[in-house]
């Protein structure tokens, strides 16, 4: 069980993804004392990276547990400009990027378990300038990798890859394409069609589109093995958007779809800020048992810290502003993981910029 003193209350994280959802959350600051963000959870517990530099994002992969919060970042990648983070995990696997001087400073994808000596490099089977793991569901781990274009010296497109958890076999599934989330043998991402649509494989070079008609862009970031979810872009007119002329402006819509581009379904939170303030933005980013979570953006203050609300839905779409249960000083923040239980990962901000590690957890 997670050590109390981690997080300075009397409940534990291990205990807290016992907990059934509700519309209250209690928030546990992961980085107190140092920045950072928490971008997966995974059985009431997070992971993601600290940071020394105050508004910094990017740091050191870290794993808060039930031994307390553990540097994951691997030795090998010390030296001036070093880098690592958490991007997902299962159990007592977690998989993201790193980047450091023995890579020259380029990002490389890695695994480990639980201890920065268990990281390992994940094979890419061509010529690359780096690549990095998204997510994982213990049998597949899902990311991309960068190419090269066909003159071997100027870098290329994006690969979509899976690696077999078992067996550390890399496979390319397709070009200007990523990878982002991967459940039940279901990876979802987007391929490139001038601009990003949304997609999903089945672990073949085969994809099914899942790109809304109307829509300009669109991404799916998050899958259950079921449902997929995302956003999508539209390019709306609108009177007060006209500088030089322009009268169209785009607004992204957090998306859910069940396999099919017919069936997406727009769950921006309209109305679902706290104070009641427009969210004009939307961008769904992961889905665990009934749960959706995503960020969404106030106009009123973009170009700010406090531009992100995080966001989180339950089985009936019901939409709860997560920013209402901020500690005192943090003025904005992003849902960007969430587990079974309903416990939300993520990053919340200070007016200055700086940015902590955060879990909120639902209230019994």
């Amino acid at each position: 069980m997670l050590q109390t003193v981690i997080l300075g209350v009397g409940i534990s994280l291990a205990a807290a993804a016992q907990l059934a959802a509700q519309s209250s959350y209690t928030v546990y600051d992961l980085t107190p004392t140092a920045s950072g963000s928490a971008q997966a959870a995974s059985g009431g517990l997070a992971a993601g990276y600290t940071g020394s530099v105050p508004a910094a994002y990017a740091g050191r992969a870290t794993l808060w547990s039930g031994a307390g919060a553990i540097d994951l970042h691997p030795a090998f990648l010390d030296g001036a400009g070093a880098r690592s983070q958490v991007n997902g995990f299962v159990g007592n696997l977690q998989v993201g990027v790193g980047a450091g001087a023995s890579t020259g400073n380029r990002n490389v994808p890695l695994a480990w378990s639980n201890t920065a000596e268990s990281a390992t490099v994940l094979n890419i089977p061509f010529t690359n300038v780096g690549g990095q793991a998204n997510a994982t569901d213990g049998v597949q781990i899902v990311g991309s990798a960068i190419g090269l274009d066909r003159d071997g010296t100027t870098i290329g497109s994006a690969h979509a890859m899976i690696w077999d958890v078992a067996t550390g076999t890399a496979v390319d599934i397709g070009v200007d394409a990523n990878l982002y989330d991967v459940a039940g043998g279901q990876q979802v991402g987007s391929v490139v069609k001038g601009i990003a649509n949304a997609a999903f494989w089945r672990g073949t070079k085969a994809y099914t589109l899942l790109h809304p008609k109307n829509a300009v862009v669109s991404v799916a970031n998050g899958t259950d093995g079921v449902r997929q979810v995302g956003y999508a872009g539209f390019d709306i007119r609108v009177r007060q958007e006209a500088a030089k002329g322009n009268k169209d402006k785009r607004f992204n819509y957090a998306h859910v779809w069940t396999g099919t581009a017919a069936s997406a379904l727009n769950i921006h939170p309209y109305s679902s800020s706290a104070d009641g303030a427009l969210l004009d933005n939307s961008y769904a980013m992961k889905v665990s048992g009934p749960y959706i979570v995503c960020y969404a953006g106030n106009p009123a203050k973009v170009g700010t810290p406090a531009y992100y609300r995080a966001i989180v839905w339950d089985a009936s779409y019901q939409a709860t502003d997560l920013s209402a249960f901020l500690p005192e000083g943090f003025v904005g923040s992003q849902a960007l993981a969430v587990d079974s239980a309903g416990n939300v990962a993520g990053v919340m901000a200070k007016a200055d910029g700086t940015r902590h590690a955060v879990l909120w957890v639902p209230n019994p």
